[in-house]
């Protein structure tokens, strides 16, 4: 083998070069992933966070806790207890749509949303009646509140 060429040089750094943008590219795989497995963990601590908070208050409050085990009798309510009731079940409906959006956007994953999904919708179904989903779905965006349709669609059937 002989002295090596420019044309040889030339080859040798392209191979190189190619190696280099490609071991950088893998690199960048490798953050994205650990950047994206970072931000989902994150965004679960953040959404256990807040239902902790927000299943505190029943722990927490006594009268909270039994004026529950009353709406879950079916109990007539006061004025202030169904004010109270319907504002802590709408507490959790926002949790509910929050996981719903979040995984929409790609921040919670699959298994995810559906442990979130399949723990509200039967506890939705069962402690919000129909006309209180009939006063609050406009408070709520038009793709969560088509999902909770469907969930009491579902139910009817």
């Amino acid at each position: 083998m002989g002295e090596l060429t420019l044309f040889d040089w030339a080859a040798i750094s392209e191979i190189l070069g190619m190696a280099a943008v490609i071991i950088s590219l893998l690199l960048v795989v490798g953050s994205i992933r650990q950047n994206t497995a970072a931000m989902h963990t994150a965004n679960d601590n953040f959404m256990y966070e807040r239902q902790d908070a927000i299943v505190a208050t029943l722990v927490t409050d006594p009268s909270l806790a039994a004026l529950s085990v009353k709406h879950s009798n079916r109990e007539q309510l006061s004025e202030t207890e169904h004010v109270r009731m319907w504002n802590q079940l709408f507490r959790d409906m926002l949790m509910w749509e929050l996981a719903f959006t979040r995984h929409k956007d790609g921040l919670l994953s699959p298994s995810q949303w559906q442990g979130w999904d399949s723990a509200y919708s039967p506890q939705f179904l069962s402690e919000f009646p129909p006309s209180w989903w009939a006063e609050t779905r406009h408070w709520v965006s038009d793709d969560f509140a088509a999902h909770v349709d469907a969930v009491y669609a579902a139910a009817s059937e």
